[in-house]
């Protein structure tokens, strides 16, 4: 259900892309040997869902970085941050933990946070909701899709200690 969301949205934007059908990744080091032994080259995924304070965050970076909650406690109105449960996750319709896409989910309520080191890369790789697949697109076409989403997009660049947030509208 959610690789078909993804596939409208790709054939909607007319957006071109790679997809390879692997073993189901266990991890993001593995989805990135996955990938490595495919061929493609880019930046891996790694799409977090937060709970905080009654929310839902969808956070998305690259794959072999860390997230820190703590950097988020302002911008999602308190401290008492957490990972959402696969139950809730579910619920949401955003996908599979290990799997979920930085687009294409059921549910156009969840703020997105888009890490924007991602753009610094020429493509972008994920599972689209699916472990056994990844799609590997160009970052400007990414950058497109979230100029399109209906779900509120946020930008952020973590530098040191400190973040910073930039609306979508304003990127």
């Amino acid at each position: 259900m959610i690789y078909d969301r993804i596939m409208s949205v790709l054939d909607k934007l007319a957006i071109p892309f790679d997809e390879i059908v692997h073993e189901a990744s266990a991890s993001c080091e593995h989805s990135r040997e996955l990938r490595e032994k495919a061929g493609l080259s880019g930046a891996g995924s790694k799409n977090i869902v937060f709970h905080a304070k009654g929310n839902f965050y969808l956070v998305t970076t690259i794959g072999d970085k860390d997230i820190k909650a703590r950097r988020f406690k302002k911008e999602f109105g308190t401290k008492d941050i957490r990972f959402a449960s696969q139950e809730e996750i579910t619920t949401l319709e955003l996908g599979t933990i290990g799997s979920i896409p930085p687009f294409g989910s059921g549910n156009e309520q969840v703020p997105v946070f888009v890490d924007m080191e991602i753009f610094a890369h020429e493509y972008f790789m994920f599972n689209p909701g699916d472990p056994c697949k990844t799609i590997r697109l160009k970052t400007t076409d990414l950058r497109n899709i979230y100029r399109h989403m209906k779900n509120p997009v946020t930008f952020f660049t973590t530098l040191e200690e400190e973040t910073n947030f930039v609306p979508n509208s304003e990127y």
